[in-house]
């Protein structure tokens, strides 16, 4: 980790951004019919939509079990703390802290070290990043009548994949050609800049690759993010709103690529912008885009900041131990 304090210009940043999000989101907000969207809503389809996103949460941590089970056999109860740990971590800390607590946690509830642990989260972040894009595709050749910039999107992320494909041949069959290529040619860059997070990444998807459990990974992760769509559909159909499937989708590609932007904790204002600009763009009057977004982001922000400070509470976790634990290994992960 490269910075010891939260108070830096990363976090002053996401700050400004999230302040930002929330002028554009709630610049114009007529409170009366802001009440009364809220109102109107079912609170069973609420607390519903809160209990699959649990399940979801569960769900990761049984995917996880496999990713990490070369390193140790871990109980799921454990994976599954870690997990909110990570959820309470991102909503309440600066600078997302919540994947270096993860991995502290889970190091500290079985005794495997905090480097293998993140690496593993890494293999996770990247599963994540290309059964999105997969989606992404998908929804392209499908569904014809998704705008331009979905379909712009989507050819990107075609390109980016056969990127990823032939940059694991290079690295896994001509890796010294490689760094001997960028050395001669690319001198301006350090190589230990350039060659360590690459070298990480194509690691991870090599392991992901080896994995005898493949298969089984891609059914779970394929379930996560369908139920985390579905939970968008129950939070419409609580106000008696009823997404396509086009439109499921175009809020599910654009709420999960800004929450990527840097924020305050918990995605609070870019996560709010994106969502009503996007139901804004899909048809649905200001006040009500508003209402959504916000019990949208209620949900997850509610339930699993939540459970996960009870986690956090009952394991100890030290936010000053979990930087000195990632300090002491400085060499070997960068975050």
């Amino acid at each position: 980790m490269q910075n010891n304090s939260f108070f830096n210009y990363k976090m002053l940043i996401g700050f400004l951004i999230s302040i930002l999000g929330l002028y554009l989101g709630f610049r114009k907000f007529d409170s009366k019919a802001f009440i009364s969207s809220l109102q109107s809503s079912n609170l069973i389809l609420f607390f519903l939509a809160m209990l699959i996103l649990i399940f979801t949460v569960f769900l990761r941590a049984w995917r996880w079990k496999y990713l990490i089970l070369p390193l140790k056999k871990i109980p799921l109860k454990d994976l599954f703390a870690a997990e909110m740990i990570c959820y309470f971590g991102n909503n309440v800390f600066p600078l997302r802290m919540g994947e270096l607590l993860r991995s502290f946690s889970l190091s500290k509830m079985s005794g495997v070290s905090v480097v293998s642990i993140f690496g593993t989260v890494v293999m996770e972040r990247i599963l994540d990043s290309l059964v999105f894009a997969v989606i992404l595709i998908l929804a392209v050749i499908f569904l014809p009548e998704m705008p331009v910039w979905i379909k712009w999107s989507g050819v990107g992320a075609s390109i980016i994949i056969v990127i990823l494909g032939l940059l694991l041949y290079i690295l896994n069959s001509k890796k010294e050609f490689l760094k001997n290529y960028l050395k001669n040619h690319f001198k301006i860059f350090s190589m230990e800049k350039v060659m360590n997070p690459l070298s990480q990444f194509i690691s991870g998807l090599s392991a992901l690759r080896s994995t005898p459990h493949l298969g089984l990974i891609s059914i779970q992760s394929s379930v996560i993010w369908i139920l985390c769509i579905f939970v968008t559909w129950v939070i419409g159909a609580s106000f008696n709103i009823y997404f396509s499937i086009g439109n499921l989708l175009l809020i599910f590609f654009v709420t999960s690529a800004i929450i990527s932007i840097p924020s305050s904790p918990g995605y609070v204002g870019t996560y709010h912008a994106g969502a009503i600009g996007i139901l804004l763009f899909i048809g649905l009057d200001l006040s009500l885009s508003q209402a959504i977004a916000v019990v949208l982001h209620a949900v997850g922000f509610l339930s699993l900041t939540l459970i996960g400070f009870v986690y956090f509470i009952k394991y100890h976790i030290s936010i000053k131990e979990t930087s000195r634990s990632f300090e002491i290994e400085k060499g070997q992960i960068k975050v």
